[in-house]
């Protein structure tokens, strides 16, 4: 809530939300500890939560705004020792779902994009071997760029792209 009415307060208005947070903290279910799944569905689900409840209050009163979730292919197709970050990043997609039938009529979209395997410190620890890898199942045999997403997430945040609500832009 402070850091939406600080951008209203230091802009007089807020057009567009990006939720991009995301952390990782792989382990077999067996062994993952709790906590470990509340760090991650607090970071990712939870705090997408509470960042578009915020939001939306300043969108309403408009009529007018654009909520981009930064999901990932990981929630549709993970990798075992994913749970956590699997069922965050479903519920991201769930959650977009629910909110774009809510905010459609008040002429506010609601989308998530899903990269797949982009090159940013969230996947740096993967190991060498295992990089190549996954690199040999893209079919551009690389990671992709953070550009090469951003490009995706400006497109959904356009006025030219008011009907598009309520779905997955896959970018992988």
């Amino acid at each position: 809530k402070k850091l939406a009415d600080s951008v209203f307060e230091r802009f007089g208005k807020l057009d567009i939300l990006i939720n991009n947070s995301g952390i990782r903290k792989d382990n077999l279910m067996a062994l993952m500890p709790e906590q470990d799944w509340n760090d991650v569905i607090n970071t990712n689900l939870n705090g997408t939560f509470l960042m578009c409840q915020n939001a939306i209050t300043l969108f309403m009163q408009k009529r007018y705004g654009r909520i981009i979730n930064i999901t990932s292919v990981g929630g549709r197709s993970p990798f075992p020792g994913q749970a956590n970050y699997a069922a965050s990043k479903a519920g991201q997609e769930a959650l977009t779902k629910a909110l774009a039938k809510e905010l459609a009529k008040k002429k506010i979209t609601v989308n998530c994009v899903a990269p797949g395997f982009i090159d940013t410190e969230l996947i740096s620890d993967l190991p060498a071997e295992q990089v190549k890898e996954y690199q040999k199942t893209i079919p551009v045999k690389r990671f992709g760029k953070v550009s090469e997403v951003a490009h995706a997430v400006c497109f959904l945040a356009m006025p030219e792209s008011a009907y598009i609500t309520g779905t997955t832009l896959e970018v992988a």
